[in-house]
């Protein structure tokens, strides 16, 4: 992570930059230790798998858009919802366009550290 996130919502903007950079380091260290990925397909990802996942998108020239962030943050949690659209390049070549309502959970480290431990884009759907 470049610049520590001190604000849950400093997140939501990281993501999208470190996303449409294409730069994988960045964005997996948007992760907390253990986070855990529910996919639009529905999988649950985590650990190498949420990395292979991750690259793969980055792989497709992932292009985020995320819209206002709603943030409501406690102490050392914080839930955060936006809505958000994906542009991604399928491995047949097909350009592939997903959107929805993320219901995201973030954790703040022993060191002030905001980051993502739970992203679920598909919300409560």
């Amino acid at each position: 992570m470049s610049t520590p996130i001190t604000d849950p919502s400093q997140l939501p903007p990281a993501f999208e930059k470190a996303m449409n950079s294409g730069n994988l380091d960045e964005v997996m260290s948007l992760f907390a230790p253990g986070a855990v990925m529910r996919t639009v397909t529905g999988e649950t990802v985590t650990g190498q798998a949420l990395h292979d996942y991750t690259a793969g998108s980055i792989a497709g020239n992932a292009q985020l858009s995320n819209g206002p962030s709603r943030i409501v943050a406690g102490t050392d949690t914080a839930l955060i919802s936006e809505e958000w659209t994906l542009e991604v390049t399928t491995p047949d070549g097909t350009r592939h366009k997903a959107t929805g309502t993320t219901a995201n959970v973030a954790s703040r480290d022993q060191d002030g550290t905001w980051r993502i431990a739970i992203l679920n884009p598909l919300g409560t759907a």
